[in-house]
């Protein structure tokens, strides 16, 4: 028991630095910033980690974000108990998510309004995203040509997977590695 204890705060300690020290490190926390105009409303910040992005956490029951009115549509299970659906709310459009058997797994975003804890976006090069991480990740190409920068983080990864028009990050997907990484790999 004393040792599953350590394992267990070992990976939470992992989520902690991967979340908050990560996200310091890069050169967006650096950068000076300039003053905002008291009549501008702030916007939201959305950020996505491996942990999942604002009140999608990795492991929620897809009942429980459906009751809370944070799902906009969501797809039939296939055959292996999967589905997709979407973010609603404050997060509308932002977000594909994956559940596995009801519970949410993987969250995706195509979108340049959200943000890794780091800095990095949809729409930065590969080049950008790896000067944000600073070499702690790696570049990876497919059989089928795809590039994408993987982060892992324990047993979970941030991938940061090419746009099939242009270069450069294409969408940001957190999750298991168990399962973004085959899924990658195959195509």
């Amino acid at each position: 028991m004393f040792l599953r204890n350590r394992f267990m705060l070992l990976i939470a300690a992992v989520f902690l630095v991967a979340g908050v020290a990560v996200g310091m490190s890069g050169p967006a926390a650096a950068a000076p910033r300039a003053a905002t105009p008291v009549a501008t409303a702030p916007t939201a910040d959305h950020v996505i980690t491996v942990l999942g992005a604002g009140p999608y956490r990795m492991g929620t029951k897809l009942d429980r974000l459906s009751a809370a009115g944070l799902i906009d549509w969501v797809t039939g299970p296939d055959a292996a108990g999967t589905q997709l659906a979407g973010s609603a709310a404050a997060w509308s459009g932002e977000l594909m998510l994956t559940f596995h058997h009801g519970f949410l797994v993987v969250v995706e975003t195509a979108t340049g309004s959200v943000r890794t804890a780091a800095g990095a976006r949809v729409g930065m090069s590969f080049a950008e995203v790896e000067a944000i991480y600073h070499g702690y990740g790696k570049l990876l190409t497919n059989d089928q040509g795809r590039t994408a920068y993987l982060v892992p983080v324990g047993p979970m990864v941030l991938l940061f997977g090419d746009h099939p028009m242009r270069p450069g990050v294409g969408s940001i997907q957190a999750g298991p590695a168990r399962i973004l990484l085959p899924a990658f790999r195959n195509g």
